[in-house]
């Protein structure tokens, strides 16, 4: 639980670390994602993974926590807690707010593992619970953080930071110069001709301007800096993938809605219009009333082809975030939009703050500044001269030139560069510039962060005030008149108009319905994605 302003507020969603690495294994890389119903499962109804692999089949969990989940609350691994803040001496730490005390740099996430090998062809499947015909939410965004590309490719970035992490903690190599000099060229060295003498020399030099003056620890300081920001942007993009796979499913479930109220109202058109064709044969209707119903049957079969256009394109969407690149005519979605209870939002500036703490991207933002300070220190001390000593053997062959015995002796000597011109003034100044960049970019986030709070809680208190006003009872109620009007009209006893216009009024109230309640739990689910953690009523 957070504390804001004295009060407890919701827990903190946490998007499990590494769970790519944890969940499909090193070796293990998805190329195809479908959906499979196994009516025979005698599984829980926890989502779990077929893995194939070099090393055979494996059933494990999809995730060990489920992100924006509506039904489960997540709870803290004991086996894996959250890592301590990391504390750094001589980083500059930014400000989480205006009027907060400054804090220590965001937690460190523990890096994934980095694949081992080529990948190899494997196949993930998911697993229905028993009884089931589809996926629920938690299972699509478990598939979603498992099968995804985009975030498999999103997990690359910290493989990438850490190698360059790998790259800066390597010490420079030692450099060996040989060398025969002072050899005769025209004649042969005599006594009597002498010349040279002749000699070898060996040399192993070895820089150590990197020790003297921290160039190399400047650098790891830098470069592992740079592996938290891309660890924190993993994080956001995990986060926005998570609230695309939901809003994607509400969107599935509220296209299958549309559809079934479009079919509905094709079948009332079609029964209305048979009604009405014997009534016109026996002589108690006009036909004008036919040819009417027979247009707006035909409007309905539209409505309701759109309708199934809609459906496709809302399935196509979800199967995009799940990694499904392949037709399943198993696939399918499975639940409600009836939500029993609704989330009763922040005040404004305490879900502000909220937010700045827990948003991965902010985080990253934070990250950066401290990164972007710690190049500021280490091209500073790239500016410092590079110092390269030497050590070296030496063999004079004197005999044959000077008639002297041949004589062996050693050397050393010290190379410094003078940086009389070449000061690093260009990588010092844009660094500088760097820092400048980073810090704005934070400010700028932080006042775009007080208007997504904003229009999300907006969002939500709207959608709320929709799916009150149009309750279950209005609904049966619109249906109710609906049927009796057609009873009515049936016996002859109503009008044509008026049946039409129950018709109408039932499929928009129907209709509206079904949107309110799709963009309420849409709204909720943007609501704690804006937040950066779990809202629950």
């Amino acid at each position: 639980m957070a504390t804001v302003g004295g009060e407890k507020v919701a827990k903190k969603l946490v998007v499990p670390r590494g769970a790519m690495a944890r969940n499909v294994g090193p070796a293990a890389a998805v190329t195809q994602a479908s959906y499979r119903p196994d009516a025979d499962s005698t599984e829980d109804s926890a989502a779990r993974v077929l893995i194939s692999t070099k090393n055979g089949m494996e059933t494990q969990p999809v995730i060990e926590q489920v992100a924006f989940s509506q039904t489960d609350t997540p709870q803290q691994n004991a086996e894996n807690p959250e890592p301590a803040a990391i504390e750094k001496e001589g980083v500059k730490v930014p400000e989480v707010g205006a009027g907060e005390a400054k804090e220590q740099l965001p937690t460190a996430p523990a890096a994934p593992t980095a694949p081992e090998g080529a990948p190899v062809d494997s196949t993930v499947e998911i697993e229905s619970p028993a009884g089931a015909t589809g996926i629920n939410l938690d299972q699509t965004i478990n598939f979603c953080m498992v099968a995804d590309p985009v975030i498999r490719a999103g997990l690359e970035s910290i493989n990438q930071s850490s190698a360059d992490l790998t790259t800066a903690s390597l010490i420079p190599n030692p450099q060996f110069f040989t060398d025969l000099q002072l050899m005769p060229l025209t004649h042969k060295f005599v006594p009597t001709r002498q010349g040279g003498p002749p000699q070898f020399d060996a040399i192993l030099s070895y820089p150590i301007d990197w020790l003297l003056f921290g160039k190399r620890a400047a650098q790891i300081n830098a470069t592992d800096l740079g592996v938290r920001v891309s660890q924190s942007e993993y994080h956001d993009l995990v986060r926005v993938r998570v609230l695309e796979a939901a809003v994607n499913y509400y969107g599935v479930l509220e296209a299958k809605a549309l559809r079934d109220v479009a079919r509905q109202d094709v079948e009332n058109f079609r029964r209305i219009e048979a009604l009405t064709s014997s009534a016109v044969d026996n002589g108690g209707r006009a036909k004008v009333d036919l040819n009417r119903i027979r247009l707006d049957r035909l409007r309905s079969e539209q409505s309701l082809r759109d309708a199934e256009n809609n459906l496709v394109g809302a399935f196509a969407r979800l199967r995009v975030l799940l990694g499904a690149d392949e037709t399943d005519p198993a696939f399918d979605v499975i639940g409600t939009l009836e939500s029993s209870n609704l989330i009763e939002p922040m005040a404004i500036d305490e879900a502000v703050v909220v937010a700045d703490q827990n948003r991965p991207d902010l985080e990253a933002a934070r990250w950066k500044i401290a990164q972007a300070d710690a190049v500021v220190e280490s091209e500073y001390r790239k500016a410092f001269p590079t110092v390269i000593p030497s050590w070296g053997y030496t063999r004079q062959y004197q005999n044959k030139a000077i008639g002297y015995p041949d004589a062996d002796s050693w050397l050393t000597n010290l190379t410094v560069s003078l940086p009389f011109f070449d000061r690093n003034q260009g990588n010092r100044a844009k660094a500088a510039s760097v820092a400048a960049q980073v810090g704005y970019q934070l400010q700028a986030r932080r006042v775009a962060l007080r208007a997504e709070v904003v229009k999300a809680t907006n969002d939500l208190l709207t959608s709320a005030a929709n799916a009150r006003a149009v309750a279950q009872e209005q609904l049966e109620i619109a249906r109710q008149v609906r049927d009796s009007i057609n009873a009515a009209y049936e016996a002859g006893g109503r009008p044509l108009l008026d049946a039409l216009d129950a018709q109408r009024n039932y499929r928009e109230t129907y209709r509206l319905f079904i949107t309110s309640r799709a963009d309420y739990l849409r709204a909720s689910i943007r609501y704690s994605a804006v937040l950066g953690q779990q809202m629950t009523p």
